[in-house]
């Protein structure tokens, strides 16, 4: 465990109390978002609304028990754990009367050792870890006034992993948003309204190499490789709904891999490749689901009601 909880931490972690999928995520409204495996493969960090409040939870898959690990007042949302399995990145509106102030926060995989890593003025959000545990990617948006919000763009930046030092990626007046990393650590995948409507790109972290992976009519989005660097799984509404799919690194041999599911949100690859899990509203509440490659069975593995 690093250094000292705050008192506020030590009271909120000692009544946190494992619980049953079902029990815990019996509130109304509830919703369940933006799944990312830890690197053991054991759990999922993710980010759900109970009741009045939006926060990051950890389910166990051996024992179906979910941890809830944030207790803010504003709203805690896409989780991403480090390589090491340690800590977990995400973003937060830490004071909800701000609506589109949004920073990106570190805290120990317990819920612990809370931290700040951005300080700009505007909404910093969708954070990613590197594979070599040195830098974090994420999307920001200045906003100095409410009607910034819709009049600015998203770009893209890289932020070293103790927060002393950030790049700024890409300066256009055009969409850049959801950056998600190779194994290699050296190139990232994200969508872009650089072609006129939202497209796969691939791009080295210096900026060189900028590559358009996919190129039609539809809008295809949130972007993640898988653990061997060869495939890459995204969404599109290429058959009406929006469904999850894969695709190859030449932007040939696209499989869907799922049917009226309504997907949103960041594919996440179970560390050996194997199953990807996201987020859909197939049940009409958003839930976190999770698809075995090889036999194309699919499990949801929250349960609101």
């Amino acid at each position: 465990m690093r250094g000292n909880r705050p008192p506020g931490q030590q009271v909120f972690v000692g009544l946190v109390i494992l619980l049953t999928c079902t029990s815990l995520l019996a509130q109304d409204p509830c919703d369940n978002f933006h799944p990312h495996w830890s690197p053991d493969g054991e759990k999922i960090v993710f980010d759900g609304k109970r009741g009045e409040i939006h926060e990051i939870f950890v389910y166990n898959f051996r024992t179906s028990a979910v941890i809830q690990l944030t207790n803010s007042p504003g709203r805690d949302a896409h989780p991403y754990w480090s390589p090491d399995g340690e800590r977990i990145v995400f973003q937060s509106q830490r004071n909800p009367d701000q609506r589109f102030q949004s920073d990106i926060y570190v805290m120990d995989a317990d819920g612990t050792n809370l931290r700040k890593l951005t300080k700009k003025r505007g909404f910093s959000g969708v954070p990613s870890w590197s594979p070599d545990g040195k830098f974090i990617l994420y999307q920001f948006k200045p906003v100095l006034r409410e009607e910034d919000f819709t009049k600015n763009f998203w770009n893209l930046y890289l932020i070293s992993a103790d927060g002393h030092k950030e790049k700024r990626l890409t300066n256009m007046d055009i969409d850049d948003q959801v950056p998600n990393w190779a194994p290699d650590s050296r190139k990232i995948v994200f969508h872009s309204d650089r072609a006129g409507i939202s497209e796969l790109f691939t791009m080295h972290i210096d900026g060189s190499n900028l590559t358009q992976l996919t190129d039609n009519e539809f809008n295809d989005r949130a972007a993640s490789f898988s653990p061997d660097g060869q495939t890459i799984a995204f969404s599109s509404v290429r058959e009406g709904t929006r469904e999850l799919y894969l695709i190859g690194l030449d932007g040939k041999k696209t499989r869907q891999l799922t049917k009226d599911y309504d997907v949103y949100g960041i594919p996440a690859w179970a560390p050996d490749g194997t199953r990807i899990a996201f987020h859909a509203s197939k049940s009409g509440k958003s839930e976190i689901y999770v698809v075995d490659l090889m036999t194309r069975n699919i499990k949801r593995i929250t349960n609101c009601r």
